[in-house]
């Protein structure tokens, strides 16, 4: 459900961006042919992961069970490149890295390693993100962008636990346990941009996708929006919130994976334009 406001919200600012788009005034950095930028966003992870093996029972582990949940900063870089009169690139990159201690509650297997109650759990999730999306611009003003597009993101996912035991006041390794995933989702994408005055604009994007094909079955959701401020003809200040939901199954005939990941938060960065 929240998903579908997400994307409610994000439609509702696309016409509006619409709208707008019949002003010609002379937006300048907004027709810049290519912008980069970089910077961080500051987000908390939610998430589940569950493996399935033939023969044996589902396994599900939790990101606030393994204390993996807690506020993280990671750095964001992306690029925007406009060629032609109505077609423009993005390529963003970002990604969620943290590592947690925390004490098991119940016992879980998760791969070989089998975690009991009271055991000590040293954990870490890695998950970057590419993402490339291709869109045509429908509207193209001095002041406004619009268009629909194409793309995808490459989620490289990887989750490690190990466990130790306190026995006897002697603390005994119980071993490790790892789960990796890269999967490539495409998406369907609209995206716009309005140029308040020439040094003043906002940024928006969005997209959905489910699809089943080969090994992988999943669905996306993503959604953006920045503002952006060019007080230099080729420098800029930009922040916003992002939001992306990843739920990605993989399943190899003896053995299924699941990844429903979530990972909202505020985007400040710096651009470059020229």
């Amino acid at each position: 459900m929240r998903q579908i406001w997400i994307l409610a919200v994000l439609l509702s600012g696309l016409g509006v961006a619409s709208a707008w788009a019949i002003d010609d005034g002379a937006g300048a950095v907004i027709n810049q042919r290519i912008t980069v930028y970089g910077g961080i966003q500051y987000y908390q992870a939610e998430g589940t992961f569950r493996s399935t093996e033939a023969g044996r029972p589902e396994i599900e582990v939790d990101l606030d069970t393994l204390n993996l949940d807690d506020n993280e900063i990671s750095p964001i870089f992306g690029m925007i490149f406009n060629f032609g009169k109505r077609w423009s690139l993005r390529l963003d990159y970002f990604g969620y890295h943290d590592d947690a201690d925390a004490t098991a509650e119940y016992t879980f297997d998760f791969e070989d390693l089998v975690v009991p109650v009271g055991a000590r759990m040293e954990s870490s999730l890695d998950m970057d993100i590419i993402a490339a999306n291709l869109a045509y611009n429908f509207i193209h003003t001095d002041r406004a962008r619009f268009g629909f597009g194409v793309g995808f993101h490459v989620a490289d996912i990887e989750l490690g636990i190990s466990a130790k035991l306190k026995i006897n006041d002697k603390e005994i390794s119980l071993g490790d346990g790892s789960a990796d995933l890269l999967a490539p989702v495409p998406n369907l994408y609209a995206y716009g941009a309005y140029a308040f005055t020439d040094q003043f604009l906002m940024r928006y994007g969005g997209g959905w996708m489910s699809l089943n094909y080969g090994d992988f079955d999943g669905s996306l959701v993503f959604a953006n929006a920045y503002l952006e401020y060019w007080p230099f003809p080729h420098a800029g200040f930009g922040a916003g919130y992002r939001y992306v939901d990843a739920d990605i199954d993989y399943d190899s005939g003896s053995k299924t994976e699941k990844y429903d990941v979530t990972l909202p938060g505020p985007v400040v960065y710096v651009s470059f334009g020229f």
